[in-house]
């Protein structure tokens, strides 16, 4: 199982974040999120079309896989 980070602009634009990014709000205008457990086999761009129809409660920035796939 993996982690991947992902970023979320203001305007809704999803994409990779670095993988030394902290989770959380950013100075720019951005939020780093954190998907634990993520199975071997699933690509970034499958954790992001994902969690673009995902609704992350406020101030929780570490999300299972699970959770999003629910």
């Amino acid at each position: 199982m993996a982690s991947i980070m992902i970023k979320v602009a203001r305007e809704g634009l999803v994409s990779k974040a670095l993988k030394t990014a902290d989770v959380g709000p950013t100075s720019g205008d951005s939020i780093v999120y954190e998907i634990q457990n993520v199975p071997d086999g699933v690509t970034v761009d499958d954790v992001i079309a994902a969690f673009k129809g995902y609704k992350p409660a406020d101030k929780v920035y570490e999300l299972d896989w699970a959770a999003l796939k629910g």
